[in-house]
């Protein structure tokens, strides 16, 4: 009996772990709609760390969220830090390379992007190969 009562917590707890990842995603992926881009591809990466600590180790891991969308041609990243506002513009997926957006520019609006694609401020590698005016 114990054992079936812990297999089913067991099984609640993943479901609801499973359940608030989905969520998060799906929130990051209303919140770009709602600032104007169309389909957006939502994934979730954890970032962990280890850090010294005298003779402990404590160890962390941070949830961002990445989306990416296509603007002009162009798949970009954007990521959010999971339970944190804001999200910024993180890299440019072209030719098999995702090379960093400079500068990183926060909680861009779909005209915001297609102005900042056409004029003259930097743009990373492989940019020129996948924008269409």
């Amino acid at each position: 009996m114990r054992n079936k009562f812990a297999l089913a917590v067991v099984g609640v707890t993943g479901a609801s772990v499973l359940m608030a990842c989905s969520s998060s995603e799906s929130k990051f992926a209303d919140e770009l709609k709602a600032a104007g881009f169309g389909t957006v591809q939502p994934t979730t990466e954890t970032e962990k760390k280890t850090k010294k600590v005298g003779t402990k180790t404590v160890k962390s891991s941070t949830k961002v969220l990445e989306a990416v969308v296509r603007v002009k041609g162009c798949d970009l990243e954007f990521e959010k830090v999971s339970g944190q506002s804001g999200y910024w513009l993180d890299e440019l997926h072209v030719n098999g390379q995702e090379p960093e957006w400079p500068g990183y520019p926060e909680n861009l609006r779909r005209q915001q992007v297609e102005a900042m694609l056409a004029d003259s401020s930097q743009k990373p590698a492989g940019f020129a190969s996948c924008y269409r005016p």
